[in-house]
């Protein structure tokens, strides 16, 4: 907590927020999805369902100012925070001061750019918790998933959205390739809703905090080819799932059109299914058969 007049509050009371911001000479850059979540009850909310323990190194993607390290610091062993931005990295140094180094690594990257593999298995990390910036919330989750094994649960706060992409069920307006994508590599559940009033400037959307379990069980070594595959089934989602993969113009695709079909078949699907009509299973069966006639 920190001085504010005659009386201690934290970081993210929106009084606090605002003489931060204006103390450094900050506005936040909406191209970057800076919203600060100014509520200190959903922050601690936040810890408390991550479960953190003191022995427990923790992850945090977009610190900010620190309005969430700060209640993280209370619950953990060391957080390591990403932040890219130089303006809000200066308040942050100079607000946990001493701990920097300590309690709290701070690494001034680009948060789509670092190996998260590396930062995992440098750091011991098992655990991330994190208020994800909104325009790489999305990719940012599924290179997460994929670099960072190590990685087993993720608590993250993320706009409404994305939340139903990720959870959304086969046939569904939300069903993407991004759902079939990172549901092959976790699970997910939606925890709590968060409103958009609770954020530092008000954003357009409301927020979603959920729980990530990663996925050990996955078989697939080739997962980025598989990424490919499912990306191009949903090339034209309105279109049939074989006319999605003829217009991808993959020629190891179109060759195995015969197997492709033949797969559908086997799991009582005709060649007029559309990608959004396939469950997850069901294509990492038909891709398997593919990638089982190429080896």
């Amino acid at each position: 907590m920190y001085l504010l007049g005659s009386e201690y509050t934290y970081i993210s009371h929106p009084s606090r927020t605002a003489q931060i911001l204006k103390e450094y000479g900050i506005y936040l850059k909406k191209r970057l999805g800076q919203n600060f979540l100014a509520d200190i009850n959903i922050l601690k909310k936040i810890a408390e369902v991550s479960k953190l323990s003191k022995d427990e190194n923790v992850l945090e993607i977009g610190s900010g100012i620190g309005s969430l390290t700060e209640i993280l610091l209370q619950n953990a062993s060391r957080i390591m925070c990403i932040e890219v931005d130089r303006r809000l990295i200066k308040a942050f140094v100079d607000i946990f001061g001493e701990k920097i180094g300590n309690k709290v690594i701070l690494i001034e990257k680009d948060a789509m750019k670092l190996n998260y593999h590396e930062i995992a298995a440098g750091y011991e990390i098992r655990k991330m918790v994190s208020n994800l910036p909104y325009g790489i919330a999305a990719p940012l989750i599924l290179k997460i998933l994929v670099e960072a094994t190590q990685i087993s649960k993720m608590y993250i706060t993320i706009q409404k959205d994305i939340a139903e992409r990720l959870l959304a069920e086969k046939g569904s307006k939300n069903y993407s390739s991004y759902t079939v994508k990172a549901n092959l590599l976790a699970d997910f559940r939606l925890l709590f809703s968060v409103s958009r009033n609770c954020f530092i400037p008000v954003p357009n959307v409301d927020s979603t905090v959920i729980e990530v379990s990663a996925n050990k069980k996955s078989k697939l070594t080739n997962i980025l080819d598989f990424f490919e595959f499912v990306d191009v089934c949903f090339l034209h989602r309105r279109k049939k799932l074989i006319n999605s993969i003829i217009a991808g113009g993959n020629k190891s695709y179109i060759d195995k059109m015969h197997l492709i079909i033949k797969m559908l078949h086997d799991t009582g699907k005709d060649e007029n299914v559309r990608a959004e009509e396939l469950s997850l299973e069901e294509f990492v069966t038909i891709f398997n058969s593919i990638k089982k006639e190429y080896d």
